[in-house]
């Protein structure tokens, strides 16, 4: 097996594996492509990184992440909705997964936001209205992290097959 076939199956899996951290939170996603991409810029040099694409990359990690934790605490803000309603909607994101896995995550992040709201003293009508922002926040998130895959993915196998 060649160094390019080696190198195109490491790629594959890091990418499956950051594939489902941006699915399952708690796990790397992006951030795991990053670190993998920093050794060889760094240290192997296997996939000969300019600095201009290593920049990019490191552009896309940091607004993962910034996009990560704020997105659903926008949604529910943006809505009009509380610290604890966002707070609620995290705590029932991470017990949705833990019962129910992908399914249950939406449901526990739109549920404990939505709890969240209640606890505040919001009517039902529009603890649900900031609920669902923050189920479209989380939502927003993902579509941003699939995006940065995408250029992960573009990036590396660009350069381990040119």
């Amino acid at each position: 097996m060649g160094l390019t076939a080696i190198l195109a199956v490491i790629a594959l899996a890091a990418l499956l594996l950051a594939l489902a951290g941006i699915i399952i939170p708690g796990l790397p996603g992006i951030q795991l492509l990053w670190v993998i991409i920093a050794v060889d810029y760094w240290l192997l040099g296997y996939l000969d990184l300019s600095w201009g694409a290593m920049l990019l990359l490191t552009l896309v990690a940091v607004a993962t992440v910034i996009g990560d934790y704020v997105a659903t605490f926008v949604g529910v803000k943006k809505r009009g909705g509380s610290t604890l309603g966002a707070i609620g909607s995290v705590v029932g994101l991470l017990l949705g997964l833990a019962l129910f896995q992908l399914p249950g995550m939406l449901i526990g992040c739109f549920l404990g936001a939505l709890a969240g709201e209640l606890l505040r003293g919001k009517e039902i009508h529009k603890a649900g209205y900031i609920a669902f922002g923050a189920l479209l926040g989380y939502a927003a998130s993902g579509a941003v992290q699939f995006i940065a895959w995408g250029i992960y993915a573009t990036v590396i196998f660009y350069h381990i097959f040119t």
